[in-house]
């Protein structure tokens, strides 16, 4: 009977001990999956940089096997974490497909960005437009 009891929680610790080092391995794909991200970032600006300065279309296609085969070591690093159940992580949500996603939201500062009111209308009625702007049909910015 202590033998049965002693067997199942060795097996329930050994069970732990590899879902954690799971869990860690997990992190640190995530870790390597958004160091990445940020290259393939550097490697666009670099190859926008390179075609509006007219750069050879050798130099631009050096950039762009770049990029592929970052994009290829995304993927790869993607689906081992799928394979390593890292697509539900402890809060039962699913993992987020690029490494951006895990940021949080950045809060826009109410004092420096422009408020934006958005109006929806029915179809075949015109658009609310702010007074402050003058419709293209008037003439001194009045009513019509």
């Amino acid at each position: 009977m202590l033998d049965n009891l002693l067997n199942s929680v060795r097996r329930g610790a050994g069970r732990v001990q590899r879902r954690g080092e799971e869990v860690a391995q997990v992190a640190r794909l995530r870790l390597e999956v958004f160091q990445l991200t940020r290259e393939l970032d550097l490697l666009y600006a670099r190859l926008g940089r390179s075609y509006h300065a007219g750069a050879d279309v050798g130099i631009l296609q050096g950039i762009r096997d770049d990029i592929r085969r970052v994009d290829d070591e995304i993927d790869a690093r993607e689906r081992l974490m799928r394979e390593l159940g890292g697509d539900h992580p402890e809060g039962g949500e699913a993992a987020p497909d690029h490494a951006a996603d895990l940021l949080p939201a950045r809060q826009p500062d109410p004092a420096s960005s422009p408020r934006v009111v958005v109006t929806t209308t029915a179809p075949d009625t015109e658009p609310t437009i702010p007074d402050a702007m003058p419709r293209p049909h008037e003439k001194d910015g009045g009513d019509p």
